[in-house]
């Protein structure tokens, strides 16, 4: 769990914030009216280190009433063209008690045995969406690789996704090593010469065969 501080804001000046190091955002949902906050950027920074798009994040909001706390996950954040600083975050306030659908980012642990014998490990999600309580998503999906070796492949259905559901059909793969195309040259050189052996000891056999019958 994450922790960000933040204050109400009235609407407008959000350029003199931004010459203050403060960032300009704004916190809503389906229960909530949506509300205009600061936040200091060092705090965001910090933030932004270490969550997702996926993770619960506890929002403590000061303003003119009573401290209010509320879980939150980071919707959009807007970054300056040139500076690439964050100029405005929105963050999202679910509903505790009803499903939501999010994409959570995965992890790869470990190295694949087959990339080490010169494979390529493509992985094929950053993110699986998933539906799940807004307590239950998960910060990241981990998966291990070091055991893949070349031709194999991580599906949905290998994963625990714990209390939450996946949205991706449970055949599909997430990541696989391949194999680079000098293997597979390699291997159809191969197999051309094995067969054209074949076919060299077929025609010799054959024709010892023919000369028997002509004798």
């Amino acid at each position: 769990m994450h922790t960000l501080e933040a204050k109400t804001r009235p609407s407008g000046k959000a350029s003199v914030l931004r010459r203050q190091g403060i960032v300009p955002g704004v916190v809503y949902g389906p229960a909530i009216e949506s509300t205009p906050i600061a936040i200091a950027r060092r705090d965001l920074l910090v933030l932004f280190s270490k969550a997702t798009r996926s993770s619960r994040i506890t929002l403590k909001l000061q303003g003119d009433g009573k401290p209010q706390e509320m879980d939150v996950f980071l919707k959009v954040i807007d970054y300056d063209a040139i500076t690439d600083e964050p100029v405005h975050v929105d963050f999202y306030h679910p509903e505790p008690k009803r499903p939501l659908k999010l994409s959570v980012p995965t992890k790869i642990a470990g190295e694949a045995k087959g990339a080490k014998s010169g494979g390529i490990l493509n992985v094929q999600y950053r993110t699986v969406p998933v539906r799940g309580m807004p307590k239950d998503i998960p910060h990241l999906l981990t998966i291990d690789v070091s055991d893949l070796d070349v031709g194999d492949s991580i599906h949905v259905s290998d994963l625990d996704f714990g209390k939450v559901e996946p949205l991706l059909p449970p055949e599909r793969v997430l990541v696989t090593v391949i194999a680079p195309r000098s293997m597979v040259a390699e291997a159809a050189e191969a197999a051309e010469g094995a067969e054209g052996a074949e076919e060299a000891a077929g025609e010799e056999a054959a024709a010892e065969g023919a000369k028997e019958g002509e004798s």
